[in-house]
């Protein structure tokens, strides 16, 4: 019996996009992070999570979801977690939904600016960037 044996001088880079096993339930046009036990899985992003993509799809638990990266080059929809201005900076809120950067004192991680409007739910038009740190004082 003759075996195919492919090779794959790449393994381990990816370009726009990479795949990892959903920890929990997840929803498509949301921000994701990596579970704190397990790199190969992905939760939605959180207020206090440090974010690195926005996932394509629904996936169940343990299914494969397709996660688009941050700081790519093309724009991704991600679902607004409040009314959304075009030309906001945007900062990650509850359960993997995007937010306008607040005026309060803080610290806040940002990850894009919004080049559409968008109602709370809606999907937003996001230019993301790598994420970063953005500190707000008096």
């Amino acid at each position: 019996m003759d075996t195919l044996i492919l090779s794959n001088s790449t393994i381990g880079t990816h370009e726009d996009c990479i795949t990892k096993y959903a920890k929990t339930a997840i929803c498509s046009h949301r921000l994701v992070a990596l579970d704190g036990t397990d790199p190969d899985q992905v939760i939605h992003a959180t207020t206090n999570s440090l974010p690195f993509g926005v996932a394509d799809d629904e996936a169940a638990i343990d299914e494969i979801v397709n996660i688009d990266l941050l700081g790519c080059s093309n724009t991704i929809k991600i679902t607004a977690g409040a009314a959304i201005a075009a030309g906001a900076l945007l900062i990650p809120g509850a359960d993997g939904k995007v937010v306008p950067l607040p005026t309060a004192e803080g610290n806040y991680i940002c990850i894009g600016l919004a080049l559409s409007g968008a109602a709370s739910d809606g999907d937003v038009e996001v230019l993301t960037s790598l994420p970063y740190p953005y500190q707000i004082t008096e």
